[in-house]
């Protein structure tokens, strides 16, 4: 299969792909994945399609320093693991107006999507993990079957992730 180049009109200054989270559905049982929904293009897409694939998912904040210092390595991971059954999406949460989402990828342009959460977002998947969310950045790494299998609390390096993501791919 090919995979269609998706292209945002967001923002002109960045390449970068902003999505609103439109509805988020609690888990069916802890430890598995809570399902959200975006649009992309005019289409419904949810975290329920990506099962089958190993998900990255990154919880962060514009204000947040160690978010956006690790995101070059999240960038670099996900081009490197572009063509293997693996998806990642950033999350952010916790905002407090500035600086915005886009000024932030602007100075810091991101090969993967990034879904502007809300409060519910954070609430269903600390539900799913069984614990609050302690700060921000926050890493899970889901497995083909949508089941939470690593949280990673605080800033983590490219290798960190790629040991991790590697178990389940």
């Amino acid at each position: 299969t090919t995979q269609q180049q998706n292209t945002s009109t967001n923002t002109s200054t960045s390449s970068s792909q902003i999505f609103k989270i439109s509805a988020v559905e609690q888990s069916k049982s802890e430890k598995m994945l809570p399902n959200v929904t975006w649009e992309e293009n005019g289409k419904k897409v949810t975290l329920a399609d990506q099962k089958g694939k190993v998900l990255l998912i990154n919880f962060w904040a514009t204000w947040c320093a160690p978010c956006k210092k690790e995101m070059p390595d999240l960038s670099l991971i996900n081009t490197e693991l572009k063509d293997k059954d693996f998806k990642m999406y950033g999350i952010n949460v916790f905002f407090k107006g500035t600086p915005t989402i886009e000024t932030v990828l602007q100075q810091i342009p991101v090969t993967y999507p990034i879904l502007d959460g809300n409060d519910e977002v954070v609430a269903a998947f600390e539900k799913a993990m069984g614990s609050k969310m302690e700060g921000v950045p926050t890493t899970l790494i889901i497995d083909k079957n949508g089941k939470i299998v690593d949280t990673m609390v605080g800033m983590r390096d490219k290798e960190t992730f790629m040991t991790s993501i590697k178990k389940y791919l």
